[in-house]
């Protein structure tokens, strides 16, 4: 398993990205190394949209991981509170640097249109 050291996600062996945070793994490098490690030296996330529930979650990041477009799912969940605050906040928010926030969008909105 290769574990991705910006997000912390773990992947299968033949990932060439974390499917967490689309980090690159370098070919010819361990896991980690030549991964920035400064917040200077990474592009800053931001919140791009709110999710209504967990199965479009489940859909909106597997179609973001296969289109190679960097985030991070973000959940409301907490366990101390079992997850009582995503019904007022809905599940949780794609967190992407903001130079995908298009490409983002128009997934969500594939992914809402073809749930109706």
């Amino acid at each position: 398993m290769k574990h991705c050291e910006y997000c912390g996600r773990q992947n299968g062996d033949e990932a060439a990205r974390c499917l967490g945070c689309g980090t690159e793994f370098a070919r010819g490098q361990a896991p980690g190394e030549g991964v920035p490690k400064g917040p200077d030296s990474t592009e800053r996330l931001e919140r791009i949209v709110s999710l209504d529930n967990e199965v479009q979650a489940g859909l909106v990041d597997a179609v973001l991981s296969d289109r190679d477009i960097p985030h991070l799912m973000q959940s409301y969940h907490d366990s101390a509170y079992d997850g009582i605050f995503q019904i007022q906040k809905g599940w949780g928010v794609v967190l992407a640097p903001p130079g995908f926030r298009a490409e983002i969008l128009a997934v969500i909105e594939d992914v809402k249109r073809q749930s109706l």
